[in-house]
């Protein structure tokens, strides 16, 4: 809230500083109800990535007869803005995300899953669009609002995933040793027991 009334005030353009102040309102009056809805869709998104995953079920069978359908073209520009925002976050803060999956694939591998980071920057990203997205209908809003959030968290997302690590780290958690996996092309697939001939 606070930093988008520094960037209005910083705003040479009179449409943008108004837009500025506009979302800073709008964020201000409904910031328990963003704050909430963020944290509502973001532990289902994470909740969703740790349920095991059965590898004998295809990712077919699970889907119901209501799940296909025609996805609309505003979900698609949600879909987009979010993979936007997780990469504008995720740039800012590379060697932390990398250490933190060591740990979280660490703490997965204990309980018998397949490594996944449930933090991903693409999944806090897509919370916070959705979040966004629920918090106005008005799009010029929902534009400054997301540039404006990515610019904040991208600043704040190295210090939370070392803060992350550092409390992992205390609690006696060790990273997860890096595996590398053989490509088809090495281990000789496709090519006849005799070697070359």
């Amino acid at each position: 809230v606070d930093s988008l009334g520094v960037s209005a005030l910083a705003s040479a353009n009179v449409f943008q500083r108004e837009a500025l102040l506009i979302a800073q309102f709008e964020l201000n009056r409904k910031l328990g109800a963003f704050c909430n809805g963020f944290d509502d869709t973001l532990d289902r998104r994470i909740e969703r990535e740790l349920l095991p995953r059965s590898s004998a079920q295809s990712p077919l069978a699970e889907t119901s007869w209501d799940a296909l359908s025609l996805v609309d073209n505003h979900e698609v520009e949600v879909q987009v803005s979010a993979e936007r925002f997780g990469l504008q976050i995720a740039q800012d803060c590379e060697a932390e995300q990398r250490e933190l999956e060591s740990f979280v694939s660490s703490a997965l591998q204990a309980f018998g899953e397949a490594p996944r980071n449930p933090l991903r920057p693409e999944l806090i990203g897509n919370a916070m669009v959705r979040s966004v997205d629920k918090l106005t209908d008005r799009a010029e809003l929902r534009t400054v609002l997301i540039a404006e959030l990515g610019r904040s968290m991208a600043a704040s997302m190295g210090p939370t995933y070392a803060a992350i690590v550092a409390e992992m780290r205390a609690a006696g958690l060790k990273p997860a040793l890096p595996s590398f996996r053989t490509s088809e092309r090495g281990s000789g697939f496709g090519r006849t027991s005799s070697g070359y001939d």
